[in-house]
């Protein structure tokens, strides 16, 4: 029997296994063998298959939904915590992204890590979805916030573009259309002087997310698409 007082990273693993191999039966197994069956017997299937390719669908989206929601309730927490921080707004120029940010990003680094050893094909489905739901918990909680003056609406550019460019590998549709709202529903909430003057600020907001980034580099390295797979792709392109 096995003793572990704390078994949800054993509980993970299973559950990402499971995944994985539910990924394999809807993608490949499941389809093969009703085409053997079909071409054995001539017979269509096209009921059945329906039938189990829903079943299996809706056991892997609990199961994912199961194994997301901890890291989705965690990213939460951090998010309106330092939204709803008094001191997130500064009194003069933003010059750093404020630490949920890291905190937020870190806790999905211990999320890759544990997906891309024990399941590797779901890394960028589990990233893609935790990045949507980033960006949601975000346009959540500034749409909380009656207004954005200046340095307000610096730093939550800052806050939402380096999230942006840390996980640009998994954006996905919804995540790029969610942080486009964002950007809508702060310029809805600042007045014409800030945006205006925020015109001026972003040839700098560019340079310090850069620095941003390059001295953050290291610790979210794992999220950077690999060397061989960009040259692959530029060879596609090209």
């Amino acid at each position: 029997m096995e003793h572990n007082t704390n078994n949800q990273p054993t509980q993970n693993v299973r559950m990402l296994l499971t995944l994985s191999n539910l990924q394999a039966l809807r993608s490949q197994v499941v389809p093969n063998l009703n085409a053997q069956f079909e071409t054995a017997f001539s017979v269509k299937l096209t009921e059945e298959s329906k039938t189990i390719k829903d079943v299996l669908g809706q056991i892997d989206a609990r199961l994912f939904q199961t194994y997301t929601r901890p890291a989705v309730d965690s990213l939460r927490k951090l998010i309106r915590a330092g939204l709803n921080d008094p001191n997130w707004a500064p009194a003069g120029k933003p010059t750093e992204v404020k630490p949920y940010v890291y905190q937020a990003l870190l806790s999905l680094v211990l999320v890759h890590t544990q997906v891309s050893t024990t399941a590797l094909s779901l890394t960028s489905q589990v990233l893609s979805f935790l990045l949507e739901q980033i960006s949601r918990e975000l346009l959540e909680a500034f749409k909380a916030r009656p207004a954005f003056g200046l340095s307000a609406l610096i730093q939550a550019t800052l806050d939402v573009e380096f999230v942006a460019q840390t996980l640009s590998q998994y954006t996905t549709e919804k995540a790029s259309a969610l942080q486009s709202e964002i950007y809508a529903m702060l310029d809805a909430k600042t007045d014409n002087v800030a945006r205006s003057q925020l015109q001026d600020e972003l040839p700098g907001m560019r340079e310090l997310l850069k620095r941003l980034r390059d001295q953050s580099k290291t610790e979210f390295a794992c999220f950077k698409k690999p060397r061989r797979t960009q040259a692959l792709e530029r060879k596609a392109t090209s």
